[in-house]
């Protein structure tokens, strides 16, 4: 008996822990994780977050089969608010503000939730912040007379005509510069501050805090008036699923065919530290945050006061075509050489890839 949870950018699985303790919290869903969720026979699945753009996005036909199998499925704040609302009728149980927004059509638009993050080593920290939240912030400052609802609409046309990247609470302000008096101004940076309330946050926190009541003990099986039907789209993702699941990827790119002919020699002596870094038994994650601050200094995305910069990083991923995934993978194999160069009293230099140097200029 278990409950899992997707989740990600709208909260943090420390929180997740202190409300439903022993809970399974897995990233943000991608195509393909909700049938594999299946197999571990939770009662309930949780999706909050949800990958979507470069990786495919969670099937509405994973929901149904979850259902069918007999699990109970909830949706809130973001991907999970989208699907329940699309799925309601077939029995997928929605909860929150957002949700409510999108069942009754007050929102339409899948941009109103979507958001940049950073990498899973920093728990999906949120870069950008999501519309539906700026729109919850103007409003909340209309309530306390620090906007009127016309400025408060203005601002809110010229954000939500932004790119989602680049919705943040700085370009909120900037746009609020043109609208409304200095004073005016200083008394909403006064009110939001630099980390407002998360509408997202707040509707996830409520439903897993009603999930947190649920006897699992008495929790009868999911109940369904549909039947699932197999076909062969759906064949094709078991297949997929499976055999991605068969293959462990050591790194992101075959060293030959990614690098530059003069770098082959280097990646074949970096693949001969990583495997014998994992024979020797050595642990990376002490070292994931200073590969990830060597990453920021290589690619000069630092802040004035020296410390990795999220936004920017954020925004050199999406520039090199990385999916999150891809990124941690990186992340998590440079971990393993540093552990690796420590052990053998190596320079840390000397191990970062170079192509972290070469993406970065």
């Amino acid at each position: 008996m278990k409950v899992i949870v997707f989740a990600g950018p709208s909260i943090a699985s420390e929180t997740i822990a202190n409300i439903l303790p022993g809970a399974e919290i897995k990233p943000p869903a991608k195509q393909g994780d909700l049938y594999l969720a299946v197999q571990d026979k939770p009662q309930i699945i949780v999706l909050i977050d949800g990958f979507f753009e470069r990786i495919p996005a969670v099937w509405h036909k994973e929901v149904l089969y979850a259902m069918s199998s007999g699990i109970h499925v909830y949706g809130c704040s973001s991907m999970g608010a989208l699907r329940a609302a699309e799925l309601s009728v077939f029995g997928m149980v929605g909860a929150g503000k957002i949700f409510a927004q999108y069942a009754n059509g007050k929102l339409e638009d899948d941009d109103e939730v979507a958001l940049i993050h950073a990498p899973v080593h920093l728990d999906y920290q949120p870069i950008s912040r999501a519309m539906v939240d700026l729109r919850n912030d103007l409003q909340r400052s209309c309530e306390q007379n620090i906007l009127s609802q016309v400025q408060a609409e203005m601002i809110e046309k010229q954000l939500k005509m932004l790119w989602y990247p680049y919705r943040t609470l700085s370009a909120l302000y900037q746009y609020a510069e043109s609208v409304i008096s200095p004073h005016q101004l200083d008394a909403l940076r006064c009110f939001l501050g630099q980390n407002p309330p998360s509408l997202k946050q707040q509707d996830a926190v409520e439903l897993l805090g009603d999930l947190a009541q649920i006897d699992l003990k008495a929790l009868p099986p999911k109940q369904v008036d549909y039947c699932f039907c197999d076909n062969d789209a759906w064949q094709t993702l078991i297949i997929d699923v499976e055999q991605e699941q068969q293959i462990k990827t050591e790194s992101m790119f075959s060293a030959e065919e990614a690098l530059e002919p003069q770098c082959v020699l280097s990646a074949k002596l970096r693949a001969g530290a990583l495997a014998h870094a994992k024979q020797l038994g050595l642990e990376g994650k002490p070292w994931v945050r200073p590969a990830f601050d060597k990453v920021a200094e290589k690619w000069q995305c630092l802040t004035d006061d020296g410390k990795p910069d999220f936004e920017q990083v954020s925004r050199t991923i999406f520039a090199l075509s990385l999916t999150v995934k891809q990124f941690d993978q990186w992340i998590e194999r440079e971990a393993l050489l540093m552990a690796y160069t420590e052990y053998k009293q190596l320079t840390i230099d000397d191990c970062l890839d170079s192509r972290f140097s070469r993406a970065g200029v």
